[in-house]
């Protein structure tokens, strides 16, 4: 599926990147705010990240080839730098190991053409940065899905296949429909211009409809790593049960030894990562078998700190002391609820409307259970300063409707995609069990475990509260609030949410 370019293309290229002709390539001899302009248009382009370079040069945006970069170098001093560099990597990194000099070294890497089920393995990566694909900005191609080597391989392919088409084929049917549907109930705004307008109608049509797209649907991603966090995630591709992301992460190590060789040298297979999950799985068979999941809330908070208010109150004092925290906790005990209340309030109150709250809230955690829509759980993953534990993609858990669904008169057509979805998943999952779930809409629920701590909290719940968030992580945000406001209300006054019903986004 990777795009062809022509022999003046490929030559204008070939210094940028690292390949023209596979989906995984790195980027190298460009300024890092060209590759964040280039990063960021995967968001909102349907253009691959090398066409948009083109443009770029092509249209003089860019001047680099007046610029002095490694391509300007002799072989000869090409070969030395190279040599140097492995011999103090090899020093440093391996010989003394200090993994750490490996967080210096940066690659940028374009993975193109990946499933949204890999899309989301690639992003479980802590301090990575990601920039993925919008189901908001851009209308998904209807043939770009991946094909799943095992299914394709057994009695299920026509049936993947099929159902696959259909699921895209609807999506991009109703396209047009919806967003006239949207403009027929959206006044234009006063200061709006006419293709604003046409934007807003559109990316609302997006979010009505991605949730038919199955999770085998293509998308792109740009990503920047350190070679550090690399190798981990090397590791964990290259270990992981399904097929894609093995090949992802050959992949992506074929096109990262071209960038910061040595720093990944050791990423491999690991043995502990591969039967470790065997072996988690084949325990949580032997426990759970015959027990069925029970009805639960779709947040719910099933753990949180008693004593949140004591505890928050010493580690705001413990900053600006010099005693210990058990000194500080017996002392704290001793004051009355006005006073804790006021070095709370002391500690939160002067916030300006782009401060975040200082960082004595990350002493207090709350994990919460959450069932949502895998559309949803899409924009929520990219939280990732929190411990999230998401169970694999099943159609156990039902899907979501948007009532847009009902209000255009579409609820059949919907119901009819979802309906033969499962019908798919179900005969699939009984000979491949984890491969079944790359046909499941963005509409079926999963479950995920969070643990936030209290300030990432309130980057969450005012981020994704906002009107102009997707509806149904919306709620999960105003939920997440709720929930603590119900333990810990005077905490949660100082969370900034947004708690209105907005039925569609506005941009």
């Amino acid at each position: 599926m990777t795009e062809k370019f022509t022999a003046d293309e490929i030559r204008v290229l070939r210094p940028y990147v690292t390949n023209v002709d596979r989906a995984v390539f790195a980027l190298r001899n460009l300024p890092e705010e060209v590759v964040a302009v280039l990063f960021a248009y995967y968001s909102r382009s349907r253009e691959s990240l090398r066409r948009n370079l083109l443009k770029l040069i092509r249209d003089n945006d860019l001047d680099l080839e007046r610029r002095p970069t490694w391509a300007d170098l002799q072989e000869d001093d090409l070969a030395l730098a190279r040599r140097k560099a492995t011999e103090f990597h090899e020093k440093w990194v391996v010989g003394y190991g200090h993994a750490s000099v490996a967080e210096h070294a940066v690659a940028h890497l374009a993975v193109e053409d990946v499933s949204i089920v890999a899309s989301k393995v690639l992003e479980d990566t802590r301090l990575a940065s990601f920039t993925e694909k919008s189901t908001r900005y851009v209308v998904f191609d209807r043939d770009k899905f991946y094909r799943e080597p095992c299914i394709a391989a057994s009695a299920h392919a026509a049936l993947y296949e099929d159902t696959c088409r259909f699921l895209l084929d609807t999506y991009t049917r109703l396209m047009d429909p919806v967003a006239a549907a949207i403009r027929a109930e959206t006044p234009r705004g006063a200061r709006q211009t006419e293709r604003a307008y046409e934007a807003a109608c559109r990316a609302q049509a997006c979010d009505v409809l991605r949730y038919i797209l199955p999770a085998a649907t293509l998308t792109n991603i740009g990503m920047t790593v350190n070679g550090r966090l690399l190798e981990h995630l090397l590791t964990k591709l290259l270990s992981h049960p399904l097929a894609e992301c093995r090949r992802i992460g050959t992949l992506l190590k074929t096109e990262s030894e071209q960038i910061i060789p040595t720093l990944i040298k050791y990423a491999g297979i690991s043995e502990y990562l591969r039967e470790t999950a065997h072996a988690m799985e084949s325990a949580a068979r032997g426990h759970l078998a015959g027990v069925t999941p029970d009805e639960a809330p779709a947040v719910a908070l099933v753990r949180y700190p008693e004593d949140a208010e004591d505890r928050l109150v010493a580690a705001v004092l413990y900053g600006y002391a010099a005693h210990p925290l058990a000194q500080i906790e017996a002392r704290v005990r001793t004051l009355s609820q006005e006073e804790k209340t006021r070095v709370i309030e002391e500690y939160l109150a002067r916030r300006g409307p782009h401060d975040q709250p200082l960082r004595a809230l990350e002493h207090l955690t709350y994990t919460f259970d959450i069932l949502v829509d895998f559309g949803a759980f899409r924009d929520i993953q990219r939280h990732r300063m929190v411990t999230q534990t998401p169970q694999e993609s099943t159609a156990v858990h039902g899907y979501s409707r948007p009532p847009e669904m009902a209000r255009f008169g579409l609820s059949a057509v919907f119901d009819e995609c979802m309906a033969r979805a499962q019908s798919a998943y179900e005969a699939i999952v009984r000979d491949l069990p984890r491969e079944a779930q790359y046909v499941l809409p963005l509409a079926f629920r999963k479950r995920v475990l969070f643990t936030w701590n209290l300030r990432e909290i309130h980057h969450f719940v005012q981020l994704r509260s906002g009107r102009q968030g997707h509806a149904s992580y919306r709620r999960i945000a105003q939920q997440v609030y709720r929930e603590l406001e119900r333990v810990h209300p005077f905490l949660a006054k100082y969370i900034r949410v947004d708690l209105e019903d907005h039925p569609l986004a506005r941009l």
